[in-house]
């Protein structure tokens, strides 16, 4: 990693962003080709107050143009979603450009260029008096997209109907954004007021896909599931399709509303579309099964992972959501149920997932008692070794989460490769800044013979040099991404090996 995150990089609330240093980090990180890096800056500054989250991302974006990477960049988009980010024009066209140079769809409605701002503001700025100019039109613009990216967005909702009263008429992007920033925020009636103002000031108005999803997980959050399936309609009516966060969250709120029908509605609005939007069908039987479970009907949703888990066409698919909703409510009653199946699946039908969700569940929530109780009923847990190989990696993927792996090795001491394992550990200890920990653990592998991989040296390298401290080892001179590309085709060929 180019040395430590700037001391203003914290997830405490109140911290103020220090611009320049941040800036200064994440120009090393794309100069050095960071990828971990930068998504570490990200995550961390996600708290800081005045942080500029479109800026953050940004860097993500341009070292994934860097690369070529556009699954990263689409994930980076989803985030960014999800952050309710007001993206600038110029992180649309770097994300648009990525995507389309690697021949893939652009979600959502690109920026214009300045020239044909230019046109579109000297065209349609009407007013009896002295007109603004296409110059003074493009900076109420700019000014309007700077008022909702600093999240202002009862500002902005105020000089655009002055703006409006002056009969002046923008492009599309800034209404669009203004939507989306109300929206954001659970202004969905003032959000409507900027759609009826762009109706009447531009031509065939319409909100992007991106406006309109974030609509639909807006009316989704406020369990005005009603409202979410007729706006999810008039989009695919449109030919437009939602965002796939925005299909979960709506599923998501009927199941808690214990309405099966409209999930089998909605599921039934998706296939129509015939479009492979890449969106596991275990999001509508998990919201299904919970729907049943909400009306006090567990039977059915034990039939229902019955019927999916015995099918001879069953794939390995996760129901850890149910469990995790089962398990945080306290309902004791569905959880005796569904827990009675799921090692009846594995005790008599050899199918061992919903038993393994279950029981990372318990070690995720810390209920290791119960989990090592269930392990003891169903031994065969212990042998689903990729199952808590993936528990593991994601695991690793987050601060402070060291303990849960460390729960799961004494439940299950030898279910993958020490090296493999520990790799995993020096990540975690390296993301908690645990350089004592880190220290023992590489001591640990020195003297159990055990070979440290390029990538753990690295990352504790700069743990040490964080620290102010040497390293008892040369760091290793390549990037993270080429010793985490040489892991990877190191465990594609065990696994190959394996499988032979």
């Amino acid at each position: 990693m180019p040395g430590k995150p700037p001391k203003g990089s914290a997830k405490t609330p109140g911290l103020r962003a220090k611009p320049g240093r941040l800036q200064w980090y994440g120009e090393k990180c794309i100069i050095l080709n960071q990828m971990e890096a930068l998504e570490q800056m990200v995550e961390m500054t996600a708290k800081l107050f005045e942080c500029d989250r479109d800026e953050m991302y940004s860097y993500i974006l341009r070292l994934c143009k860097e690369t070529n990477d556009w699954q990263k960049a689409e994930a980076t988009w989803t985030k960014m979603q999800e952050e309710n980010v007001i993206p600038r024009e110029r992180t649309l066209r770097l994300l648009a450009d990525i995507l389309k140079s690697n021949g893939q769809d652009v979600p959502f409605e690109e920026p214009e260029t300045w020239y044909e701002q230019a046109t579109t503001h000297t065209q349609q700025v009407r007013s009896p008096l002295a007109p603004p100019s296409a110059a003074s039109g493009a900076d109420f613009q700019a000014h309007l997209l700077a008022l909702c990216k600093k999240g202002k967005t009862k500002e902005a909702l105020g000089k655009l109907k002055e703006l409006d009263k002056q009969g002046v008429a923008l492009t599309p992007l800034p209404y669009d954004h203004l939507i989306r920033a109300l929206v954001a925020q659970g202004f969905i009636e003032d959000a409507m007021a900027v759609k009826q103002i762009a109706e009447s000031r531009v031509r065939s108005f319409k909100l992007s896909d991106v406006a309109n999803s974030l609509l639909i997980i807006s009316h989704s959050k406020r369990g005005q599931t009603k409202e979410a399936v007729e706006k999810l309609k008039s989009m695919l009516q449109l030919d437009h399709v939602p965002s796939n966060l925005a299909i979960t969250r709506l599923v998501q709120a009927l199941g808690n509303h214990g309405d099966v029908a409209g999930i089998q509605e909605v599921e039934s609005l998706i296939q129509s579309l015939g479009t492979n939007l890449n969106l596991s069908s275990m999001v509508f039987v998990n919201n299904t099964a919970l729907a049943h479970i909400t009306n006090g009907d567990v039977e059915s949703a034990v039939e229902l992972f019955d019927g999916i888990y015995t099918s001879p066409n069953s794939s390995n698919a996760s129901m850890s959501f149910v469990f995790r909703k089962v398990l945080e409510s306290g309902n004791d009653k569905a959880l005796d149920k569904l827990s009675a199946m799921a090692e009846r699946l594995a005790n008599h039908f050899a199918c061992y997932r919903p038993a393994s969700d279950l029981f990372l569940q318990l070690l995720d929530l810390d209920k290791v008692d119960d989990a090592k109780f269930m392990l003891a009923r169903c031994n065969a847990l212990a042998e689903q070794k990729e199952v808590l190989l993936s528990f593991v990696t994601q695991k690793a993927q987050s601060p402070g989460q060291t303990g849960k792996i460390k729960n799961l090795m004494s439940l299950v001491p030898d279910f993958i490769e020490k090296e493999v394992l520990y790799a995993y550990l020096m990540k975690c200890h390296v993301l908690d800044k645990d350089l004592p920990s880190a220290k023992a653990l590489y001591e640990q592998m020195q003297k159990e013979g055990l070979h440290v991989d390029e990538l753990s040296l690295k990352r504790l390298a700069g743990l040490y040099r964080e620290a102010g401290e040497t390293a008892p080892f040369s760091e290793p001179p390549e990037s993270f991404k080429f010793y985490a590309e040489r892991l990877r085709e190191k465990a594609t060929k065990r696994q190959a090996q394996a499988e032979e």
